[in-house]
């Protein structure tokens, strides 16, 4: 019996997490450029790019291309190997999200990736370089190598920095509830080039691009459903975030935002510099969810008041891990008295019964 006990106890040894997540609030200083890169003691981290793109014909896109990572120890195996923890088959969970807005065509399509059953993967943690399948994002000499591809869309792109690493909240650390904080920071104004290929036809493009890296113990608190983000460039050459961490419908003290200057100073904004209104909503025909699909926004400490309004109605991905929408939107209205313009995107979670992030059984 003691043979048995000791083999038993080996076994379980064996299948002992491999990685040790950091259960504590974040105090140190973001660094860069080690921090472009994965954080194995972070719990859940995601590199998040949206953009405009227009090519040679007049033709014009968004993209979304979105690479999320999550260390498994908490969670259960999927489906029916649900009695068993997940990192005894992976010790890191990736998903990757692709979605491209095509304007001409008023077409708007999605896809995922992930690293189960084989799939090649890599989340560096000595450099920025991040891969599921034949997606992947990485630097090289400072500028952001970005591929994805799908039925009909396909993109190669280079995107360069043209304001530094945009701190949100205090130093890169943003509060979420009050148990919760996890860093963050922005690439908020990035020039693109590269190709875009429609249905087989390979097209050069331009435009600009953001890029969101967050990672640490992003949980929510247990009454919280999900978030409405926005990033906002101007053509004045600023930008502005928000988010609005929702808590029955209604944006927790917590929520805030970053405006940058034509400058690349930072602003830290709170809740209460913050009126975001919806002027309309939208119904998904397929997921049945409603979401906000116009909204104005006003910034009175910066003089800023701003109509969005989605370029498409239908941008909704409804993939792992949950339903949301996300789309390139315009932007107008004016800062002081100037009149201001331009695009953004806006990603909206926790609007389809179901499908919600309160809903995931982790």
């Amino acid at each position: 019996m003691q043979r048995y006990l000791i083999l038993l106890a080996m076994l379980l040894l064996t299948c002992s997490p491999k990685y040790t997540i950091d259960y504590n609030r974040p105090v140190k200083p973001i660094s860069f450029p080690r921090d472009h890169a994965a954080h194995n003691s972070a719990q859940m981290e995601w590199w998040y790019y949206t953009g405009h793109l227009k090519a040679g014909d007049g033709s014009e896109y968004g993209f979304e291309v979105t690479f999320f990572k999550r260390i498994t120890n908490e969670d259960r195996a999927p489906g029916c190997l649900r009695f068993i923890p997940a990192y005894y088959l992976l010790d890191v969970g990736m998903i990757g999200h692709f979605a491209v807005t095509d304007l001409k065509k008023k077409r708007f399509a999605s896809t995922e990736k992930d690293n189960f059953l084989f799939t090649k993967w890599k989340a560096d943690p000595e450099s920025y370089n991040v891969v599921i399948s034949d997606w992947h994002a990485r630097d090289k000499n400072g500028v952001h190598c970005v591929r994805a591809r799908m039925k009909g869309y396909a993109i190669d792109l280079y995107l360069t920095p043209r304001k530094p690493a945009a701190l949100n909240g205090r130093n890169g650390i943003v509060q979420k509830g009050d148990t919760h904080a996890n860093y963050y920071y922005s690439f908020t104004n990035l020039q693109v080039t590269g190709n875009i290929t429609v249905d087989g036809k390979i097209k050069p493009v331009k435009g600009k691009a953001w890029m969101d890296h967050e990672y640490g113990v992003m949980k929510l608190e247990k009454t919280q459903t999900g978030w409405d983000w926005f990033s906002l460039q101007l053509e004045n050459n600023t930008e502005l975030m928000i988010y609005l961490i929702k808590d029955n419908h209604r944006p927790v003290p917590k929520s805030g935002g970053t405006y940058v200057d034509a400058k690349g100073k930072v602003h830290w904004l709170s809740l209460g510099d913050i009126t975001v209104k919806t002027l309309a909503t939208w119904q998904s025909g397929r997921t049945k969810g409603v979401y906000p699909s116009e909204w104005r926004i006003d910034v009175k400490r910066l003089g800023l008041s701003l109509h969005i309004k989605p370029r498409l109605a239908e941008q909704e991905l409804d993939h792992k891990p949950v339903t949301y929408w996300e789309g390139a939107v315009d932007v107008k209205g004016t800062e002081g008295k100037k009149e201001v313009k331009g695009l953004g995107y806006v990603e909206l979670v926790g609007y389809c019964p179901g499908k919600n992030f309160s809903d995931l059984e982790l």
